[in-house]
């Protein structure tokens, strides 16, 4: 799988924000967001929002929306500072709103699995 530049990746995904229009961009822990890898290929996706309870509305909106229509999300990895990769897309299979206890607040738990569109970005 090749190395994207974020001038590639941001042509496609148009924001600065973690969730676009069609896509979304996912880190291990550099942005504040907390994304959990899972081993069966699974992530589960930490809501748009770093203080106060999260809302529906803006990027969590757009992801509940994609859950309910079925729509699958692009997502872009941040292998390192201005290196990414395509890892292809993906559902949300499903979300949760919970307390996040150790900030006392409530957020979005959205859980992404693999599959949905076929093949990368072409260079």
């Amino acid at each position: 799988m090749s190395s994207l530049t974020w001038t590639e990746v941001f042509a496609y995904h148009r924001t600065r924000k973690g969730i676009g229009e069609k896509s979304l961009l996912v880190d291990r822990g550099e942005s504040g967001y907390r994304n959990v890898f899972l081993p069966d290929g699974r992530i589960l996706y930490m809501g748009e929002g770093r203080r106060g309870h999260q809302a529906p509305m803006g990027g969590n909106l757009r992801l509940l929306l994609a859950h309910r229509e079925g729509r699958p999300l692009r997502v872009f990895l941040r292998e390192r500072p201005g290196v990414w990769r395509d890892l292809g897309c993906y559902r949300v299979e499903g979300w949760r709103y919970a307390l996040l206890e150790e900030e006392g607040r409530y957020v979005y738990w959205f859980t992404l699995a693999p599959g949905g569109c076929e093949g990368g970005l072409s260079r």
